[in-house]
């Protein structure tokens, strides 16, 4: 048998978010900064959540959405391996004393043999079933620490309402056990020059009016409230700790319960290579709506270390139908919420990290009015993490009064601290004005 498996990008649903940032993280040290772009050397393409790093170490970061990437390299490495990895593509190498301070990489599509394959006689959740098995043996068995850059956002109508970043350091327990990851805010701030909230906008002030009105009528101390926009600036969505629970693996996915497989249909969708291991691509649909969502997507499985090293997946959030008619009674139109999720393990000597995971979802309201226009808007809110630091060696719990307060905006959990934001190298949305 001599057919050729072509392994150009994957299509993946929903995967445009995880950061429009890339970051690089470094504490110590000169630098040398690199600043490139990921593209299919083929199609001219960008290559969005690419992995770029120093062979061999832990430094590393991502491409963005747009394929962009900043990384910053310290001098010890001068004389190390800038690689980058994607799914479907050959490994790219370069000497970093070869490079300047940008550099346009181009990946090769991958192909390989259906004789390369380990072909084996199972059905699609055997392999997944396997996988779980050998969560023990793949991942983490100590402890280990992170650095990682975290991101939150709410844009209506492709306008930023909200923007807050951070740098997050993560104490995170080995895998199989049954503790939660402890989280500290090193750094944080907040975009305060954004747009501002236009959804209902005029009967949401007059409705602040006439609460401010009635107070003074009844002699009642008015307490000034925060403005609409400032509410929705502060608002916290659970922070960075919210987001490392959805880790599939840790707490285990209801696509990867043997308890509720039945609610699911699981398929061999093809073959791809990462990291220069060949990988099994599994599928999954659920067969109907369970828990308010109906789910599709992707689980990446090295067939030669069993790992489950990526998962990508969208939900249809479907509203129950006893609220439909208590929504359509207050004048709304809602569209279905849909979400969009991602995460990426990276390899850490003999085992497999977490390096990047996020969520994003988006919906259309509407306030129906019977003689005037509509109003109408689109919201879409994300949560993003890449850890670009990994400490194994010296590791410490996070102090429980040190601990990030997920019901708090980070920005109020530590200090101002403008000069760190202005030597600190990241990639935003191009959305986002520059400052």
């Amino acid at each position: 048998m001599n057919v050729f498996i072509s392994m150009t990008k994957p299509r993946i649903n929903g995967l445009f978010l995880l950061i429009s940032i890339c970051i690089s993280y470094a504490s110590f040290g000169q630098f040398k900064t690199i600043e490139g772009i990921v593209l299919d050397s083929k199609k001219n393409e960008v290559l969005a959540f690419a992995t770029i790093g120093i062979k061999g170490t832990t430094v590393g970061t991502a491409s963005n959405s747009e394929g962009r990437f900043i990384l910053s390299i310290s001098e010890p490495f001068e004389d190390s391996i800038l690689f980058c990895s994607y799914m479907g593509y050959k490994n790219f190498e370069v000497r970093v004393r070869t490079i300047g301070s940008r550099i346009r990489i181009d990946m090769e599509p991958d192909t390989f043999t259906l004789d390369e394959v380990e072909v084996r006689p199972w059905q699609p959740w055997d392999y997944i079933w396997n996988a779980m098995q050998k969560i023990p043996e793949n991942y983490a068995k100590k402890p280990y620490m992170t650095n990682g850059y975290y991101s939150e956002y709410i844009t209506e109508n492709d306008i930023f309402l909200k923007y807050t970043e951070g740098v997050i350091e993560t104490f995170n327990p080995p895998y199989g056990k049954d503790e939660q990851s402890q989280s500290k805010v090193l750094k944080a701030r907040r975009r305060d020059d954004l747009g501002t909230l236009r959804f209902m906008r005029k009967k949401l002030e007059k409705k602040y009016e006439k609460e401010k009105r009635k107070a003074h009528k009844n002699g009642e101390e008015w307490e000034e409230k925060e403005s609409i926009d400032e509410e929705i600036i502060s608002a916290s969505f659970g922070g960075p700790e919210e987001i490392l629970s959805a880790d599939p693996l840790r707490d285990t996915a209801s696509f990867l319960d043997i308890k509720l497989k039945k609610k699911y249909k699981y398929s061999i969708e093809g073959y791809s290579r990462y990291y220069g291991e060949q990988v099994i691509i599994i599928g999954f649909e659920s067969k109907g709506v369970y828990e308010h969502q109906r789910q599709v997507g992707n689980i990446y499985i090295s067939i030669e270390s069993d790992a489950i090293i990526s998962i990508e997946y969208d939900s249809e959030i479907v509203v129950p139908p006893i609220a439909r008619p208590l929504i359509f009674l207050a004048g709304f139109g809602i569209t279905n919420p849909e979400l969009h999720a991602m995460v990426h393990y990276k390899p850490v000597g003999n085992k497999w990290y977490l390096n990047d995971i996020s969520v994003d979802g988006g919906t259309r309201l509407t306030k129906k009015k019977m003689f005037k226009k509509n109003d109408r808007s689109n919201f879409y809110v994300e949560m993003a993490l890449i850890n670009n630091k990994f400490e194994l060696e010296e590791i410490h719990e996070i102090p429980e009064e040190d601990r990030i307060d997920g019901g708090k905006p980070l920005e109020e959990q530590v200090q101002r601290d403008p000069g760190f934001w202005k030597s600190y190298k990241v990639v935003r949305p191009s959305r986002l004005s520059d400052e």
